[in-house]
C-alpha cells in the first residue's frame, strides 16, 4: 500500500495522519462551543461534591443540587450543533459510538438496579457511576473509531 508523505515543519505525516482543513475547522468549533459547558460543569458539580447541600433544607439547596443540569443541557446543544456541521461519515462515526455508549448505560442501569434489588449497593451512587461510565464510553468509541479515519 503507497501513501504520500507531506513534510510540514519538522514533523513528517502520511496521508492517513492529515485532517482536511474543513475537519480541523470543525473540531475547532465544536470545542469551542463544547468547553463552556464542560468548564461549568465541572464548577458546579466540584461544588456540590466538596460542601454536599441538602436538597430537602432550603429552596436554594434544592436549585444548586439541580445546577448541574444546565451545564448538562448546554453540552447537549453543543452536541447538537456539533452533528449539524458534521459531514455524513462523521455522522456515521458518532452514531456508532453513541450506540456502544448506549449499550454501555443499558448494561450498567440493569447492573445497578439488579444490585439495589438485593440490597446492596447506593442507587443514587450507581446511578452516577452509570452516567460516567456511559459517557466515558462514548467519548472513548469515539476517539478510537476517529483515530482509525485519520
Amino acid at each position: 500500500m503507497l501513501t504520500s508523505v507531506l513534510y510540514c515543519g519538522g514533523v513528517t505525516k502520511t496521508d492517513g495522519e492529515r485532517k482536511s482543513r474543513s475537519d480541523v475547522v470543525r473540531d475547532r468549533a465544536a470545542v469551542r462551543d463544547a468547553m463552556p459547558g464542560v468548564v461549568a460543569l465541572v464548577v458546579v458539580q466540584g461544588s456540590l461534591m466538596m460542601l454536599d447541600p441538602d436538597g430537602r433544607a432550603s429552596a436554594w439547596n434544592l436549585v444548586w443540587s439541580l445546577l448541574p443540569l444546565a451545564p448538562a443541557v448546554w453540552l447537549v446543544w453543543a452536541q447538537l450543533r456539533s452533528l449539524r456541521r458534521a459531514d455524513e461519515y462523521q455522522r456515521i462515526v458518532q452514531l456508532e459510538a453513541m450506540a456502544i455508549g448506549f449499550a454501555t448505560v443499558i448494561v450498567l442501569s440493569m447492573a445497578g438496579g439488579l444490585l439495589d434489588a438485593a440490597g446492596i449497593g447506593d442507587p443514587a451512587q450507581s446511578l452516577q457511576v452509570t452516567f460516567i461510565a456511559g459517557t466515558l464510553t462514548w467519548v472513548a468509541a469515539l476517539a478510537v473509531k476517529s483515530r482509525r479515519a485519520w
